[in-house]
């Protein structure tokens, strides 16, 4: 009986060691062929190497879009929440964004955000019909997705830091910041001015699949350059105090 447990427990230690083997060395392109599918966009990967594990992908497209380099190595304590767990570098044009990735069983998580976007790099590669100046610095702490289609967690603040756009030309806006919430399902970004040229209060809305939903005031104070309140007006009427009420829906 000795023996014969002692062969049967050989075997099933072997057979499951072979299978963590395998898992160990899963490719990250046969992974990725069963997951492209189910994203909300577009996303095709150049130069996709190493493991689910530990890997890298020298060029990422979204919607047709070049948006940098993407690199990942596994968080192992994920594993006991029943989640794969991924530390992510993400590396655009001019910037540096560090995020840990969760995902599991119908959800995904996107946590502890923290870095830097150059506002005319990301403006320039997303082919935007204007100019932008300034940097964004990104700390957010949670972003929750459910099945790819709505938002049920968010908290965090970006800054967009010496705050500038127009064309020809960038004018100053000063610096603009946003604070994140999450509501009925879509991700709520309260938006508001520091006190530059600019001044700005209202609110975005965005989830998976949908156009982020614009409902803001804007107003151009008497230190702003005279273009800034010429292309205002372009929006709308300014009230009593000076505001345009603008709406827009941004693919």
């Amino acid at each position: 009986m000795i023996k014969g447990w002692n062969i049967k427990t050989m075997v099933v230690c072997a057979l499951l060691l072979y299978v963590l083997m395998l898992l160990w060395n899963l490719p990250a392109a046969f992974v990725w062929k069963r997951l492209e599918g189910q994203l909300p966009a577009p996303v095709t990967l150049h130069g996709l190497t190493g493991t689910l594990w530990f890997g890298q992908v020298a060029r990422m497209e979204v919607d047709g879009i070049d948006q940098g380099r993407l690199s990942w190595d596994w968080l192992p304590s994920r594993l006991l929440h029943g989640q794969i767990g991924l530390d992510l570098l993400w590396q655009p044009r001019n910037g540096r964004v560090n995020a840990q990735l969760h995902v599991g069983p119908g959800s995904l998580t996107i946590s502890q955000i923290n870095g830097t976007l150059d506002a005319a790099s990301m403006a320039a590669i997303n082919n935007a019909p204007f100019v932008l100046r300034g940097v964004w610095l990104l700390d957010v702490p949670e972003l929750e997705l459910k099945d790819f289609e709505s938002v049920v967690a968010a908290n965090g603040r970006l800054v967009w830091q010496d705050a500038a756009g127009g064309l020809p030309q960038a004018m100053p806006f000063g610096h603009l910041t946003a604070t994140l919430e999450n509501a009925d399902g879509w991700l709520l970004l309260n938006l508001q001015d520091q006190g530059g040229p600019l001044g700005l209060m209202g609110d975005a809305r965005w989830r998976p699949g949908q156009p982020m939903k614009l409902n803001v005031q804007l107003q151009a104070r008497p230190d702003a350059e005279r273009g800034l309140a010429d292309g205002l007006r372009l929006l709308g009427q300014p009230n009593a105090q000076g505001w345009v009420s603008w709406r827009a829906q941004l693919q």
